[in-house]
């Protein structure tokens, strides 16, 4: 079996910006699916795709570690079209022996995967009213975990809760209308200083976080250690760190309690399957990053079935209302939960009928 050609789709979902996938075609006829990181302005990203695809092409798409291996570099734009063709090139291989993915990774460790509802891309209006409102919405959808940034438009460097007030009240009020029993999730987007993120979580504590995501910015691990060791709360991080050797000093350091590496970003699923493994020794549990499209949430209930200390998988919510109808089988989530399923590969083909609804030009 040979790659023939590499080819994309691009759908525009709203402000935050595009779904990008990315299809590697074999000339046997089968084909395997990938997300590309995307958002706004990813041109960088697609050209590294066009790349890779003139270099992939005549190659055995089933070598997925021999190509990973050949092709592995620090170039950023790089790692992420190869993660993309990556998670093909794991679809091509299950759709090949006619088995799914978390087969070909150890066979499923559980029947469903749980999720919670990133609400925080779909919400336009960032006062506390603005957020609850969706967070009861998700709710009222079946979810049971809530996450959301109410940290976002401050100023970096936070560093007093005087500063940060706004995002405490949006926090107290989510905390309200969801009420005790729904896990409520904070992301910080490294809006905080080591003093900051410690007011913070004195802060916020009352309100019996689920985990405290990325206080502050996670290029001083002995800062962030500090922060884990002090805070009282569950610290999760790490969605930014690209292939498995950036995790080993994050582990050394013990500088969080749960990484949460992106599909996307980490080297695709291999990776993430291998760093999850490597946070096990550690006695970390892994929740991966990706409030993307379906397909990155396919790749990322693949790995986790197989994965015996998975925690919960990121859910972007309530971006666009034909999420659900963009793959086939259209995505089912029942209470706040992904099924396993048995067919081949990552199970999922994109609807190109919702396709050209919402298609973007990829001509640059």
């Amino acid at each position: 079996m040979k790659i023939v050609n590499i080819t994309m789709d691009a759908v525009h979902v709203n402000h935050r910006g595009d779904w990008v996938f990315v299809h590697v075609l074999t000339d046997q006829g089968l084909t395997g699916i990938g997300e590309l990181r995307a958002g706004n302005n990813y041109q960088p990203q697609v050209l590294a795709v066009r790349e890779l695809q003139s270099e992939l092409k005549g190659r055995d798409p089933r070598q997925i570690e021999r190509i990973v291996s050949d092709f592995r570099s620090g170039n950023r734009n790089h790692i992420y079209a190869l993660s993309a063709i990556e998670q093909a090139l794991w679809d091509i291989l299950g759709k090949s022996l006619q088995v799914p993915v978390h087969v070909l990774l150890g066979g499923p460790c559980r029947e469903k995967i749980r999720l919670y509802a990133n609400i925080n891309r779909a919400t336009t209006d960032r006062t506390p009213e603005g957020f609850a409102r969706n967070a009861a919405l998700a709710v009222k959808q079946g979810f049971d975990a809530i996450k959301l940034a109410p940290f976002d438009g401050l100023p970096s460097g936070i560093d007093s809760i005087d500063e940060a007030q706004i995002g405490i009240s949006c926090m107290e009020t989510v905390r309200a209308a969801i009420g005790p029993e729904i896990d409520l999730l904070v992301d910080c987007h490294s809006h905080f200083t080591v003093n900051g993120a410690l007011a913070a979580a004195d802060a916020l504590r009352e309100l019996d976080l689920f985990w405290f995501e990325q206080p502050i910015p996670e290029a001083n691990l002995a800062a962030c250690t500090e922060v884990k060791q002090r805070c009282g709360l569950r610290v999760a991080g790490a969605e930014g760190q690209a292939w498995r050797q950036s995790f080993t000093e994050i582990l050394t350091h013990n500088s969080m309690d749960v990484i949460m590496p992106d599909v996307k970003i980490v080297g695709g699923i291999g990776e993430l399957k291998k760093v999850a493994d490597m946070a096990s020794a550690w006695g970390i549990p892994t929740a991966p990053h990706g409030p993307s499209g379906p397909v990155t949430i396919a790749a990322g209930v693949e790995v986790m079935l197989s994965h015996p200390d998975f925690l919960i998988l990121e859910y972007g919510w309530g971006e666009v209302d034909w999420r659900s109808q963009l793959t086939t089988p259209a995505e089912q989530i029942h209470r706040g939960r992904l099924p396993k399923h048995n067919r081949p590969g990552l199970g999922i083909e994109l609807n190109q009928q919702v396709v050209a609804e919402h298609r973007v030009s990829l001509d640059f």
